[in-house]
């Protein structure tokens, strides 16, 4: 009996120990208090990402347009609207020739929709600003998510499309509306448009980018993945699980039809990030 309490005395000195001292488990709580003050800081960062897209049908006259997309807002106690003050003022800046908007403007609450659309609204592009819509509007209320979006003169694009001429030609453009609550209809969209001629849809789940290319899709724009919100990596390589992870940012091919995925501007479940900031994607199209 003796023997065992002084074993327990020496384990309770051990730990004691442990606690008090610059050990591992310290540093570990240390790092973690740090990781984690990083990753709310994270989330309220904007980066800017531009990439050059080779698209083969791209009208000539239309080398260099300048494509700027937001994606995945979601104003809500998370997402403060200055934030998304802040990203809309950066887009205006770069004066871009169209801006795309591919989805979930709001989480879940109705009374953030009327605000998100008021600022979403004072984005400006030479030839107009056009949006698809997400999961989680209609997860909250799509129909008034369309209303307050298109009376910001926001041009809401759902299965449907429209050519667009810039420059003497022509390109067709159009959205779908969202996969996950079985809403997505890629033949009306594409109705009306040439075989022959460019085409950009905007869809909130790259989900569909086979789809996309089965239809003859040139340039399809996406968000919903957020590019995983949170990415652990070492030394600045990815983790095997976040190599497993398909699709989930950037730029992509599946036969002739290219996607790019942005990391959207606001959060979900947890308001943070950490080694994927917030994206506003600025995608330069270049004849090939």
């Amino acid at each position: 009996m003796k023997r065992a309490g002084v074993q327990k005395l020496r384990i309770g000195q051990r730990i004691s120990k442990a606690v008090s001292s610059d050990t591992p488990l310290r540093s570990l709580a240390s790092n973690f208090s740090k990781v984690a003050k990083n990753a709310i800081d994270e989330a309220n960062t904007l980066v800017v990402e531009k990439v050059s897209v080779g698209v083969k049908r791209l009208p000539s006259n239309l080398d260099g347009l300048r494509i700027l997309h937001l994606s995945d807002t979601h104003h809500s106690p998370f997402t403060d609207i200055n934030h998304i003050k802040r990203a809309v003022a950066i887009t205006n800046e770069l004066k871009p020739d169209f801006v795309f908007l591919t989805g979930d403007y709001v989480s879940h609450e109705k009374q953030y929709i009327a605000p998100v659309a008021e600022e979403l609204g004072r984005l400006t592009a030479e030839n107009g600003v056009f949006a698809c819509l997400g999961n989680h509007d209609h997860w909250t209320d799509a129909d008034l998510v369309t209303e307050e979006l298109e009376a910001k003169g926001i041009n809401v694009l759902v299965n449907s499309g429209l050519r667009m001429s810039v420059n003497g030609q022509s390109f067709w453009l159009c959205g779908v509306d969202d996969h996950m609550v079985r809403q997505t209809d890629l033949p009306a969209a594409l109705a009306g448009s040439f075989p022959d001629e460019m085409k950009i849809l905007l869809a909130h789940n790259p989900v569909i980018l086979r789809q996309a290319a089965r239809y003859g899709v040139d340039l399809m724009l996406s968000g919903h993945t957020h590019g995983g919100q949170v990415k652990l990596k070492e030394n600045g390589v990815a983790g095997k699980s976040a190599l497993r992870r398909k699709l989930s940012s950037g730029l992509h091919k599946k036969r002739n039809t290219q996607i790019y995925i942005t990391r959207g501007i606001g959060t979900v479940v947890l308001p943070v990030r950490y080694q994927c900031p917030p994206e506003i994607s600025e995608l330069v199209l270049r004849c090939v």
